[in-house]
């Protein structure tokens, strides 16, 4: 009988290191990355990116990004010559089917994070620089925040380079706030290209209803940095 117990015993010991192991092997799994969780880069003092983010909704969800083959199976995102995108925003405009929320750049060095945030009250300025590692403070007054982060990947990338956004979902009440990344991606771009992404998180859908928010992330420029800048 306590032959019996103890084998009971050992076979359950066995069982729970198992599990964890299974656990620990499972997170520590190199080809996973969570959503949202972006990996600290080196900054490159030697460099320095602008980039400019615009903010734009249509009242037609097919007049910029067409959803006719229904919203779930459609393009939602696009890569397009800069001029072109904002000769394509100013016609929607003048059309009356589009508006600018609301545009904001930011000059940050090579892998270094530029939160740029769009206000319910739009206004202009130059964004906040974040370092990769922290975190945004406070969120209240946001309808969306938006990250942006420039760096040279590797060798097969050639003369493009990496553009990391991540974009959160803000709804925020008196006394609470929600905040949650809906959109995460890595694009690769050269000076004059814009990124053009079309928001339809059920969150965002919930939110403008039958219009169109859309997010695009323009790369003006990468330049070295002076020396008398580097003193």
């Amino acid at each position: 009988m306590m032959r019996k117990r103890f084998l009971v015993i050992a076979l359950a010991l066995f069982a729970i290191t198992s599990i964890n192991a299974l656990r620990a092997n499972a997170q520590g799994c190199n080809n996973v990355e969570a959503f949202g969780v972006r990996q600290a880069r080196p900054v490159d003092g030697t460099r320095q990116s602008q980039v400019e983010v615009t903010y734009f909704s249509t009242d037609d969800p097919n007049v910029f990004l067409s959803e006719r083959a229904g919203l779930n199976r459609s393009a939602s995102f696009m890569n397009m010559n800069t001029n072109q995108f904002f000769a394509k925003v100013g016609q929607l405009e003048r059309q009356g089917v589009a508006s600018i929320t609301k545009r904001q750049s930011a000059t940050s060095y090579l892998g270094e994070m530029a939160a740029l945030n769009l206000e319910r009250a739009p206004q202009q300025g130059n964004a906040r620089m974040v370092n990769a590692s922290q975190t945004s403070g406070n969120i209240y007054g946001l309808n969306r925040q938006t990250e942006v982060n420039v760096y040279k990947g590797s060798s097969v990338d050639g003369d493009y380079y990496r553009v990391r956004v991540i974009s959160w979902f803000v709804n925020s009440t008196p006394g609470s706030a929600q905040k949650v990344v809906d959109y995460d991606a890595s694009v690769l771009m050269k000076p004059g290209q814009t990124a053009v992404f079309k928001l339809t998180s059920d969150y965002e859908l919930s939110r403008s209803g039958s219009s169109r928010n859309y997010m695009a992330v323009t790369l003006l420029s990468v330049n070295s940095v002076g020396l008398a800048s580097l003193r």
